[in-house]
């Protein structure tokens, strides 16, 4: 029986499709998808100046797609409010990948793109600094005795 309600799907559109009812607002799905878009346009349009609201249901919304593109760019997101990533380096690139996220979770997209996207959101994230080396003393050989 294919196509039945009980038999899970292997389409990029369907394994990635956000719940059908936001509790939160009572939206489907493709409104969910619809608001990511606005909010990501609405956060380049107010550039520099940065809304915590936009950003949190942003946050929020991004979460309940649960993709690994949107994981990657809410927490890329996070890292734009709390000013570790330039926004004016970040936000096209969220803008972008907002986009493409949306059409691939409506099967316009293929699973290259949707991961090109992650990988490119994923390049904005800070790394942490590297260790500090370890200088040891320069010791001639020669200088160098044997114990007693």
């Amino acid at each position: 029986m294919t196509g039945s309600p009980a038999e899970p799907s292997d389409s990029p559109a369907e394994r990635a499709d956000p719940p059908a009812e936001d509790a939160d607002r009572g939206a489907t799905g493709i409104d969910l998808l619809d608001r990511i878009e606005q909010l990501s346009i609405e956060l380049v349009r107010a550039a520099p100046a940065l809304d915590p609201a936009v950003i949190d249901e942003l946050v929020h919304a991004l979460r309940r797609v649960g993709s690994a593109l949107a994981r990657s760019l809410a927490r890329v997101i996070e890292l734009v409010g709390e000013q570790l990533i330039d926004p004016g380096i970040a936000l096209p690139a969220i803008a972008m990948a907002c986009a493409t996220l949306a059409d691939g979770v409506r099967g316009k997209l293929g699973a290259r793109e949707l991961e090109a996207a992650r990988f490119e959101i994923e390049t904005l994230m800070p790394v942490p600094d590297r260790p500090a080396p370890i200088h040891a003393p320069d010791v001639p050989v020669s200088s160098l005795r044997k114990r007693p």
